[in-house]
């Protein structure tokens, strides 16, 4: 809940008098950022900015189980709140985790504040698509209850019907609508080429997610920039390829069709999705030091679950990805 809380101080962080304004993708995650500085902040939190993280591997050393090479593939930020000792069962059942991923995009500049539709529609789509799936489908998961949390934000410098093309993909119009929601991610390789050749193909793969979105869009739109902005919280995962199947549901309970089934996952989509593969000579030396681990004898009815897969720290990017 520290993310949803942070969201909405985002029109303060953008627009507010002594502001830097933000022109880059880069901007819009600084942003929310300091945002959730604020947040911990007023919580008293110890050493706030040791709960971020930025450019976050999914995997420790960009190593997928089974998969043939290394992919390099990182969150946008990673924002831990274990030491807040706050979050129990209860408090889960409207959103609490211990450990946040975030992947984020920032259209702007393209539609003439609302006056043309952009001329790159279909690779928003493909951007889109590969972050939910890897929000989805990369996070690792080793418990039988999940302590991860998955946001997905977008922010727009005008209405979203300016940059994106939903057409008959209602997965698309659903992420910019307030509350619950659920889409189904189907068919993707028979999305045409103009998709494809950013995303991947990922033959035979589903994936059905249940959603909650968060809205905040200018009353008027008088004094450009204005920002439409969508935070966008997974809050259940059903992902299936052939005989693997993958669940977290919304009470955090992890369903596999066997052992294997969320790595075999996780091999097919960091294998099949398209991005420009790093050297490990550009990653600096790294430890695997982190966890989600909760002393249960320290926090009465925590929640519980582990993450010993999670990637360690980058200092650098080691790739740009879309």
């Amino acid at each position: 809940m520290i993310v949803e809380q942070a969201f909405f101080h985002l029109p303060e962080i953008l627009h507010g008098s002594g502001y830097n304004r933000q022109e880059y993708e880069a901007g819009i995650v600084g942003a929310l950022s300091l945002a959730i500085l604020q947040v911990l902040n007023g919580r008293n939190a110890a050493n706030p900015i040791s709960y971020l993280q930025l450019e976050k591997l999914y995997r420790a050393k960009g190593l997928y189980s089974g998969a043939l090479a290394p992919r390099y593939l990182r969150a946008d930020m990673y924002i831990e709140t274990h030491r807040l000792k706050v979050g129990n069962k209860r408090l889960a059942q409207y959103g609490w985790r211990h450990s946040n991923w975030l992947e984020a995009k920032f259209l702007r500049g393209q539609s003439n504040n609302g006056a043309k539709h952009a001329g790159n529609k279909t690779v928003h789509v493909a951007s889109f698509l590969a972050d939910l799936l890897r929000l989805s489908i990369l996070v690792p998961e080793d418990s039988a209850q999940s302590c991860n949390g998955r946001f997905f934000l977008h922010v727009y410098d005008s209405d979203p019907k300016w940059y994106l093309t939903f057409g008959n993909r209602t997965w698309m119009k659903a992420l910019c609508r307030p509350g619950q929601q659920r889409i189904k991610l189907k068919n993707l390789d028979s999305e045409p080429p103009t998709v494809t050749k950013h995303l991947g193909i990922f033959p035979g793969l589903e994936v059905d997610l249940e959603l909650t979105n968060f809205v905040i869009e200018p009353l008027g739109a008088g004094n450009p920039p204005s920002y439409w902005m969508y935070l966008t919280r997974i809050d259940g995962i059903k992902a299936q390829l052939g005989a693997h199947e993958f669940i977290a549901d919304k009470d955090r309970v992890i369903t596999l069709s066997s052992s294997t089934a969320l790595a075999e996952l996780s091999r097919f989509v960091s294998e099949s999705i398209h991005i420009k593969p790093a050297s490990p000579d550009s990653l600096p030396a790294i430890a695997d030091d982190e966890s989600c681990d909760v002393d249960s004898s320290e926090v009465g009815d925590e929640m519980t679950g582990n993450a010993s897969e999670q990637a360690p720290r980058v200092d650098r990017p080691p790739s740009t990805s879309i």
